[in-house]
């Protein structure tokens, strides 16, 4: 009996002492710390919003014909004054020709019948009669001579070509559109605010806002407030807001692209500390915390904290962590309480 005792413990000793021989073999593990700061920071809001050109019109006759030439490449820039697009002259030439000898005979019958008058050989009514004939006919003129302008379209502006309608020897009626034109000098980034965001910020000029393209995250443009509403939207409590770009980049990306607004209030500035959202664990209703290395022991510890908003790509805190604590920012769930860690050091 005492034998079996005497192997037991000498079994437990063993076991005891290879434990011990382990831990202190046992190299800490690398880990990437980071060093909180206190920094400055402000109120920011982020909406998705729509790229718009600043002004977009359709083209479309006002007289009727057969198209016989179009300059309309979609996606192509024209100038102001280019032709764009003309339908056949040549009826409307004729008209201009028919309304021209007619107004010519009724100048020409005006000028025999007030002579007449004057000698009190026609009679006043024939003498109106003639007045109105003239007046008709010079009417008529100036309405053939606007018909056969018409049949030519012009660039009111310089533009881009947004879409073709048409092509070709097509017959065209009036009114039909046949292309749409896009005025890019600027681009408009239209969003809406909710009621309360706009009430807080009645006023508040004092901001900075940016914007990037969905997918073009890395190209980070600023943008100018234009307008906005000041009526809410009835059923979502919205106001509408626009922002605009100078149309200089416009060959990046399109009208109809979706983007995303960051409006920073540069008035609400004040000091914060931050640390990464990756070294952040947990979740809003269990509550977050980090793991802080203690130089000390050099090991880590759980330490939670309270997160007051986000900024980016950190967390404001408002407890939890002071200046000058280190926090694991990287591979948090492989940490473990008490576990030895090293501080990553780059090499230069």
């Amino acid at each position: 009996m005492n034998r079996i005792l005497i192997g037991v413990l000498l079994l437990c000793l063993q076991a005891c002492s290879e434990q011990v021989k382990q831990e202190k073999t046992q190299e800490p593990i690398v880990v990437q710390l980071f060093e909180t700061k206190r920094v400055d920071v402000s109120s920011e809001y982020e909406f998705p919003a729509t790229v718009s050109a600043v002004k977009s019109v359709d083209l479309k006759f006002e007289v009727s014909g057969r198209l016989i030439f179009e300059n309309l490449v979609e996606g192509s820039p024209v100038a102001k004054g280019d032709v764009l697009a003309r339908i056949d002259s040549a009826p409307f030439e004729r008209q201009v020709s028919e309304a021209k000898i007619r107004y010519e005979d009724a100048v020409r019958n005006l000028a025999r019948i007030e002579e007449v008058f004057k000698k009190n050989v026609a009679s006043q009514s024939t003498f109106d009669d003639a007045k109105s004939q003239y007046a008709i006919t010079e009417l008529a003129l100036a309405n053939a001579k606007q018909d056969l302008s018409y049949t030519t379209i012009k660039a009111p502006f310089d533009a881009v070509v947004g879409a073709r309608l048409i092509e070709n020897n097509s017959y065209i009626s009036a009114g039909d559109t046949i292309a749409n034109l896009q005025d890019r000098s600027k681009l408009y980034f239209t969003f809406d605010v909710p009621e309360r965001v706009m009430t807080a910020n009645a006023g508040n000029r004092n901001i900075k806002a940016t914007a990037h393209i969905i997918g073009q995250e890395d190209n980070i443009f600023d943008i100018t407030y234009v307008e906005h509403e000041t009526s809410p939207n009835p059923i979502t409590q919205t106001y509408g807001v626009t922002f605009a770009l100078d149309g200089k980049v416009s060959n990046l990306f399109y009208p109809g692209s979706r983007a995303s607004v960051k409006i920073e209030n540069m008035s609400e500035q004040h000091s914060a500390i931050l640390i990464p959202i990756k070294s952040l664990m947990g979740d809003k209703n269990k509550g977050f915390k980090v793991w802080k290395f203690n130089p000390e022991m050099n090991n880590v510890q759980a330490a939670p904290v309270e997160i007051a908003s986000l900024q980016g790509e950190f967390a404001v805190v408002s407890s939890g962590v002071n200046v000058g604590d280190k926090i694991v920012s990287a591979a948090v769930n492989q940490m473990s309480k008490g576990l030895k860690v090293k501080e990553y050091k780059a090499e230069y």
